[in-house]
């Protein structure tokens, strides 16, 4: 099972003493002890919008492209439907780049990126234009060109929090129409104590020039990732023409194929400019894919102990029996009403009796939990944590639970044993024992049990929800439908939503959904016998947000990828809490279960969460709200916090 390295061995029943606690086959008896199950997948970056950055790096120089290659500006108009298309996604923010002799950014005018449309086609339509050449032996610079991508790449991950780098994929359209003016000294690419590499390799050099730009776009990858970002896509595009110099055009073919491999893009070329058409520069899908890392359960108010679980009442990280010997309210996480929740104030050594707002947290909202991992803004800047992150030094253990069980939440330590007890952190804070003592007759009795089958992954269709329809949420689609843009019509006198696939001529039939509900919607050329291998799609439609006018808008069908994980998750104990000031009951335990995420294979680099929060009630000795033994938690409960760049 890929990178699931918290999972634990079912330990043979045979030997117990309460052997239907412990069976796959028979639900909990015990009102104290729960078990979840579920289906959790990871996102796919395009379906949840994960924020998309793209610069479109295009060759302005004059000669060639205009006279011969693209005297009609085809590719201006194809890049101008693309940037209509950025403009529909929130989420996705372009700049544009023209170069001829020195790069030049034509939009944003101030900024790394922008989502707006009179910049940017304002932009585009200035690629129209031919740019002169500073001179004759200085025009169309590659390697400025790609300084100037990772120059706006650098501004925007400086100006990002972590917790939305993560998210962050950065895509790079290289388009060029001709060579670099000049090329590189071949004498460049030797070492500096290497006379004879020197003076042999003096000259334009193509296999330097290639050598040093795909050296830098690497370069650019690995910030991108050193940053914390999802991954760069760093695609580039030739437009050939048959007139250029003998050999020129496969020399070019050549370097562009190598930056693009450095760069993880494609390469493609166009010895027609017929060719350039919006399906073949559209390279927004092609995103990073998400892998998953962890599916890890807690209880917050019950606290691993050297002798079992201890209540928290509260749920601020102090046990009850603490908070009863520092003076402080077991039923309030922050007694002092600072900001600070009373186990920070402890871990801190401040005094959780006393409001005094830090320094680090006068201009912040106190009470905010942007990540949601259960630690406050204010919280995580006096431990040293990232309050965008959910867990900071990237072990895939959420920092709230590395803080209260005391292990080190900065240093990734997940496969450390800090009791010496033979078990790992990382396993001890999956089955919710106490990493600080040597435990482990406890583990059999207390340990949370984990039994995940991995699927893999799974390669499906999906439509994009519609920008203007509102109200309307797609769900499934069939196998049988196109992909590419679909078209949905509205029409707000009769209250019908239709359906027209991207291959169809025309739209199916009407489907009132003015009362709204769940509606199939067929395509024009659907038959009921041809079932999900028709052209039909599924919706959900929330009749309070439908707009009032007649409204047709395109939908984008694509591919999605994501992997998914099946789960049971046994023997998660309950306690009786008290009742809270701010009113809840007593006998509310938090569950909370985190599912960690990872951008392709970096298995230590801090990577999205979601978390799912599930209340229970429970009154001793028999009680319990839902009273079902095993609870089923579906993959829409799960949740991802939505980061802004502000505090």
């Amino acid at each position: 099972m890929r990178a699931l390295w918290f999972l634990m061995i079912a330990v043979a029943c045979s030997a117990c003493t309460e052997a239907s606690l412990y069976s796959p086959a028979a639900p909990r008896k015990e009102a104290d002890r729960l078990a979840l199950t579920g289906r959790v997948c990871t996102e796919d970056p395009n379906e949840a919008r994960f924020p998309l950055r793209v610069i479109l790096l295009v060759d302005q120089a004059t000669g060639l492209l205009f006279s011969d290659i693209d005297p009609a500006s085809t590719r201006v108009d194809t890049l101008r439907e693309l940037v209509q298309i950025g403009v529909g996604n929130p989420e996705l923010q372009i700049a544009v780049v023209g170069f001829a002799g020195r790069p030049k950014k034509l939009a944003p005018t101030t900024g790394n990126f922008t989502r707006n449309p009179g910049e940017l086609f304002n932009a585009v339509t200035t690629l129209s234009l031919p740019e002169n050449c500073i001179s004759a032996d200085l025009c169309r610079d590659w390697p400025e060109a790609i300084r100037t991508a990772r120059t706006l790449i650098e501004g925007d991950l400086a100006l990002s929090p972590a917790g939305k780098r993560v998210l962050t994929q950065y895509i790079v359209l290289h388009i060029v129409a001709g060579p670099p003016v000049p090329l590189t000294d071949g004498a460049a690419c030797c070492s500096a104590d290497d006379i004879q590499c020197q003076d042999t390799n003096m000259g334009p050099s193509w296999g330097c020039e290639t050598q040093l730009d795909a050296a830098a776009v690497a370069s650019m990858k690995n910030l991108v990732l050193d940053k914390g970002a999802a991954g760069l896509r760093y695609h580039t595009i030739q437009l050939a023409s048959p007139n250029a110099p003998a050999g020129e055009s496969d020399f070019i073919q050549a370097a562009l194929q190598q930056i693009a491999f450095a760069g993880g893009g494609t390469y493609q070329r166009f010895n027609d400019i017929a060719g350039l058409s919006l399906p073949a520069v559209n390279v927004l899908s092609l995103r990073t894919v998400l892998e998953s890392k962890l599916l890890i359960a807690s209880n917050v108010n019950a606290i691993p102990g050297p002798d079992g679980p201890e209540l928290d009442s509260d749920g601020d990280g102090l046990t009850d029996a603490e908070e009863l010997i520092a003076g402080t309210l077991p039923t309030l996480r922050d007694t002092d009403g600072d900001g600070v929740s009373d186990s920070v104030e402890v871990l801190s050594g401040l005094d959780p009796l006393l409001a005094e707002i830090p320094r680090a947290c006068e201009n912040i909202n106190l009470f905010s939990d942007r990540d949601l991992d259960g630690l406050s803004d204010c919280d995580e800047l006096l431990l040293g944590t990232e309050p965008t992150l959910v867990d900071s030094d990237g072990d895939g253990l959420p920092d709230r639970l590395e803080v209260v069980s005391s292990i080190d939440y900065l240093a990734a330590d997940a496969e450390a044993d800090s009791d010496g007890d033979g078990v790992n952190n990382g396993d001890e804070i999956a089955q919710h024992s106490d990493p600080r003592s040597t435990d482990v007759r406890l583990h059999l009795p207390f340990g949370y049990r984990y039994e995940i089958e991995d699927e893999g992954f799974t390669t499906e269709l999906f439509a994009q929800n519609p920008a203007i329809i509102t109200g309307v949420n797609f769900g499934v689609v069939s196998g049988g439908t196109t992909p590419g843009l679909g078209t949905l019509f509205y029409n707000s006198t009769d209250g019908t939503l239709a359906w027209q696939d991207a291959s169809d001529p025309r739209p199916g039939p009407k489907v009132v959904v003015s009362a709204g509900g769940e509606f199939e919607l067929w395509s024009s050329s659907f038959a009921e016998i041809q079932g999900d291998s028709g052209k039909r799609v599924f919706i959900t439609v929330d009749a309070a947000e439908l707009v009032g006018r007649d409204i047709t808008e395109d939908v984008r069908v694509i591919f999605r990828e994501r992997q998914c994980l099946t789960y049971t998750i046994r023997n998660i104990r309950l306690v009786e809490t008290l009742e809270l000031d701010d009113g809840t009951p007593a006998g509310t335990n938090d569950i909370r279960v985190f599912f960690s995420e990872m951008p392709e294979g970096r298995f230590r680099a801090p990577g999205p969460f979601r978390m799912a929060q599930i209340p229970i009630t429970y009154r001793p000795p028999t009680e319990r709200d839902p009273p079902e033994a095993i609870l089923e938690v579906l993959n829409t409960e799960f949740v991802r916090p939505v980061l802004s760049n502000d505090p």
